[in-house]
């Protein structure tokens, strides 16, 4: 296979790889860095291997520019639809020349295909893959040839294991290529002394259909029941030709049941390899004593077959039986690449969508988790609702930042919901309450100055009921409550000019009773006391800076909670004016 697109593969899935490890994924640090030492080794590991397969390739091709050669020669349009056969088998050498340099002697190109001999089986797949590697045009026009000779086998256990190490070796080929390949076998038997007349010569070889039917390979294939009974033929020639066809049908017999029948073995755990077509040729001089053909002749006729002359035809590769090879059109070494590419991008892009999905997931729970934490502290911590605050303000200004602009790559890919906790975010911080300045009440005391005597006469309370201001769980002002609130205004007034000569603060605290839960009523009560508040700042001239605001709950009750009369009492906001040097005055009004 061409080196470039695993290449390409290779480094596009690292790159992908280290952008899932340092921009989605939410793993720390060191586990980013150990991640990306995995990556580099796998990537060296893969590298490594195509470099040493590359290797193996090249040693295993050195005849690859002979063949260079020779296609060269041929017309592109011969070029480019001849189909290669890689040919192995005992016999296989049979068929190239012996008399020509050791390129010229493993290959060869007829008129129909090209034949490469392979020596051993476990090198068809790596010579398949270099051809493929030099030529991409040749992938699905690549066929295997097995050529057997019987009489040189005298152990049928070896014999066996041959035949299922080529049906390994063509798997192993099939899978380099993503196809089946189709095979052809040929059996050489020796049909040297069954006599013939010497007016015509011997059939050089016979075809063995898929179906199990024998014909002669002809221009026509013809059946050989056919060619046995020709008119044309003498009443001798009969005879000759029908004693031929019965060694015939005993040889195509002996190929079912011990070839055949190995190389479809169902109980193997490797693909049937059912070959496209088989060839008998009568034609092999080679044998050895009790071979395993005459032992299956002599268990049916217990006669012994010799095999000792030599006919002066020679062998030839059978383009009549290959040239309707089936041609398979898998996809390219290119094709692979972009679709392995695809699916790499696939897994991805599923990875990086669950590491966005689970990063807002996180974000989400991590701005729940900080408002939680900030409700959670009491009103009166002032410091750490302080520093709850400003952890909240940081996330704030987070997602504004990301509203503006845009949010990150590890958050994006449509999945970004970051927006919509802005809203429980400002809601959150507007609930903070500052903690008021130090109060300092001395105890009533005359106080003596040069000249002038000041007493400070502690100011009487303003309490105003909470139901003539507010709803029932309320804290927004009703419209009828400005009479209530200009009264109670008018007495604050009334009371400062009273005590104008020294400073004072306004401090508005809110009271509720005690049905409900104690933290509402204690946020209500903070609620109706700013309410107050903020309406006696827009309606007089009194600063902001001389108010002081608290939510007591129900921890200050005026009387019990039995009664619906105590707890009306209950409810409720005091105003009331804090003496203190040099806080607030008012200016005298001429």
């Amino acid at each position: 296979m061409n080196d470039y697109p695993w290449r390409i593969q290779i480094i596009y899935a690292a790159v992908l790889a280290f952008i899932l490890l340092w921009i989605f994924l939410p793993i720390a640090i060191g586990w980013k860095l150990l991640g990306s030492v995995i990556v580099l080794v796998i990537a060296a590991a893969l590298f490594y291997r195509q470099l040493q397969y590359r290797k193996l390739l090249n040693a295993s091709t050195n005849n690859i520019a002979f063949l260079a050669e020779k296609l060269a020669l041929l017309p592109a349009r011969q070029r480019y639809r001849l189909p290669i056969f890689l040919v192995t088998g005992n016999n296989a050498k049979a068929f190239f020349p012996e008399d020509l340099t050791i390129a010229e002697q493993n290959i060869i190109v007829s008129s129909e295909a090209v034949w490469i001999y392979v020596d051993e089986y476990s090198e068809l797949p790596i010579v398949f893959d270099s051809l493929v590697a030099r030529w991409p045009d040749m992938l699905g026009r690549i066929g295997l040839f097995l050529a057997i000779t019987p009489e040189e086998e005298d152990k049928q256990g070896l014999f066996t294991a041959k035949l299922q190490a080529f049906r390994q070796a063509w798997v192993d080929t099939c899978r380099v290529a993503k196809y089946r390949l189709p095979v052809y076998v040929s059996a050489h038997i020796g049909l040297n002394n069954l006599h013939y007349h010497d007016n015509a010569a011997l059939p050089v070889y016979w075809y063995q259909m898929v179906d199990d039917r024998l014909s002669l390979l002809d221009e026509y294939r013809s059946p050989i029941d056919n060619w046995v009974n020709d008119k044309a033929i003498s009443s001798l020639e009969r005879q000759q030709r029908i004693a031929l066809r019965a060694m015939l049908v005993e040889y195509q017999k002996w190929i079912n049941t011990h070839v055949l029948a190995i190389l479809c073995d169902p109980k193997q755990p490797i693909y049937k390899c059912i070959p496209t077509g088989t060839a008998i040729y009568p034609v092999n001089d080679k044998h050895i004593a009790d071979n395993l053909i005459a032992r299956w002749f002599a268990e049916i006729s217990t006669l012994y077959l010799p095999n000792n002359v030599k006919l002066d035809q020679n062998i030839t590769p059978p383009d009549r039986l290959v040239k309707f090879m089936p041609i398979a059109y898998p996809y390219s070494p290119i094709r692979k690449a972009v679709c392995n590419m695809i699916m790499i991008s696939a897994f991805f892009l599923m990875a990086a969508l669950g590491a966005a999905y689970w990063n807002n997931i996180k974000l989400i729970q991590q701005i729940h988790n900080d408002i939680s934490t900030y409700d959670l502290i009491a009103m009166d911590s002032y410091a750490e609702k302080r520093e709850a605050l400003a952890v909240l303000k940081a996330d704030r200004t987070l997602l504004n930042d990301y509203f503006k602009q845009g949010e990150p790559v590890k958050l994006g890919l449509g999945l970004y919901h970051g927006q919509r906790m802005l809203e429980p975010l400002n809601q959150a911080i507007s609930r903070y309450v500052p903690e008021p300045p130090p109060v300092e009440i001395p105890p009533p005391e005359k106080i003596y100055i040069t000249k002038k005597e000041i007493v400070i006469k502690e100011p009487d309370v303003i309490r105003l009921d909470s139901l003539s201001l507010f709803e029932s769980g309320k804290s927004t002002l009703k419209p009828d409550s400005t009479k209530v609130l200009i009264n109670a205004l008018m007495e604050i007034k009334t009371q400062i000019k009273a005590n104008n000569d020294v400073g004072f603060l306004i401090l508005v605290a809110g009271h509720t009773d005690a049905t409900g839960d104690a933290n509402k009523n204690q946020l209500l009560s903070l609620d109706r006391a700013a309410a107050v508040r903020d309406w006696i700042i827009q309606t007089s001239d009194i600063p902001e800076n001389c108010f002081a605001i608290q939510g007591y709950g129900a921890k200050k009750p005026l009387a019990s909670n039995d009664t619906p009369e105590d707890r009306a009492q209950n409810r409720r906001v005091e105003i009331s004016l804090v003496p203190q040097i040099s806080t607030c005055k008012l200016v005298n009004e001429n």
